[in-house]
């Protein structure tokens, strides 16, 4: 059995990206767009004498996560969440706060901004410099005076009727320490966020041609917190050596998946279809994978259950190019295969230093 740890460990550091608190060129573009919508909104208070709530931002989304990886077409996607210091009555209509960001920046982004039905796009990018574009998430509070308030989000589009838009409870905070906080272990911990980049950037790879068709970041993030089980152990006789398999918890993780597939119906031609169901662990507590259709969630199970055996040949493949060249074919060109006068014997003990970076 070829042993291939130290590669999967080369992609994760290849397709990782730091969290913002890492990441000093993205945290000021965040920041240009912060700045400016502020400034806009202090103008319209002194100069138009309009009665603008103040922000606080927050990071979130996969960057906070530490489940962030490289966009393939350099095109970074920060989230940012916008919680204003207001009761959502009163913004009866939750477009309209999300219009009042929009207009703010208008002619602040390079590229233009756009209300979208759970957040204001703004996509900025000067010659030479990193393509981005920043999701705002707009967020009032139901009693923000209450030590026990409730943070609600801002739904819909413009001109979005009445069934269309409202607000909706939400807590992105506590997703983020959810899913900062599934392993106390340092190691499994650190294997969780991998297993799960790794999935993303397959995701990018097995959707590419039909992205509109592919599960959400979020749900993969999820459903790994859901159902993954760590592959780390540690020798009770020598405490610092610590046995990592990704490659299993992995496969483990991707055969759980395809298992809580349900049938729903039959198409015309007799094949059946499918749909998973991943419930967020915070509020609203809705399934994730709602909006996906049966067609797509068939689709979806059908490439991860060749994801899994794919998964399978690799553990059984003993020529460790050959495994690298499986695990490629999944995960894209950014998993690296060794040269085969560099590989010495086909197979190793599976053992990692437990110093594996994040």
């Amino acid at each position: 059995m070829a042993i291939i740890q130290s590669q999967l460990i080369q992609f994760d550091d290849k397709i990782r990206l730091r969290r913002f608190d890492e990441n000093k060129e993205l945290r000021e573009k965040r920041d240009i767009i912060l700045g400016k919508l502020r400034g806009r909104f202090e103008a319209l208070r002194k100069e138009e004498k309009l009665d603008v709530p103040t922000f606080e931002h927050f990071n979130q989304g996969s960057y906070e996560m530490g489940t962030g990886i490289h966009p393939e077409k350099g095109d970074y996607d920060i989230d940012v969440g916008l919680a204003f210091n207001c009761a959502k009555t009163k913004y009866l209509n939750p477009v309209d706060l999300k219009i009042l960001v929009d207009d703010a920046l208008e002619g602040h982004a390079l590229l233009g901004s756009e209300v979208r039905r759970s957040c204001v796009t703004v996509r900025y990018q000067k010659e030479g410099e990193l393509a981005f574009h920043v999701d705002l998430a707009i967020y009032t509070y139901d009693n923000p005076d209450s030590p026990t308030r409730r943070m609600f989000i801002a739904k819909g589009k413009r001109g979005s009727g009445e069934n269309d838009r409202h607000w909706e409870e939400s807590e992105p905070r506590k997703l983020t320490d959810w899913v900062a906080g599934r392993f106390v272990d340092e190691e499994q911990q650190r294997q969780f966020l991998r297993v799960i980049r790794a999935l993303k950037r397959w995701k990018t790879k097995k959707f590419a041609t039909d992205g509109q068709n592919a599960p959400s970041g979020i749900g993969l993030t999820v459903a790994a917190g859901q159902w993954f089980k760590p592959q780390v152990t540690v020798d009770p006789f020598k405490s610092t050596t610590t046995t990592i398999d990704d490659l299993k918890a992995m496969r483990n993780l991707v055969d759980t998946m395809v298992s809580h597939f349900t049938p729903t119906s039959t198409k015309a031609d007799g094949s059946t279809l499918y749909r998973l169901a991943v419930t967020l662990p915070v509020a609203p507590g809705t399934d994730i994978f709602t909006k996906m259709t049966e067609g797509q969630m068939t689709t979806f199970r059908e490439r991860l259950t060749q994801l899994r055996d794919c998964l399978d040949q690799v553990k059984n493949e003993v020529d460790i190019v050959e495994a690298c060249k499986r695990m490629q074919d999944q995960f894209g060109d950014e998993f690296p295969v060794p040269e085969k006068d560099s590989t010495g014997r086909k197979a190793g003990p599976a053992i990692v230093s437990s110093a594996v970076s994040a």
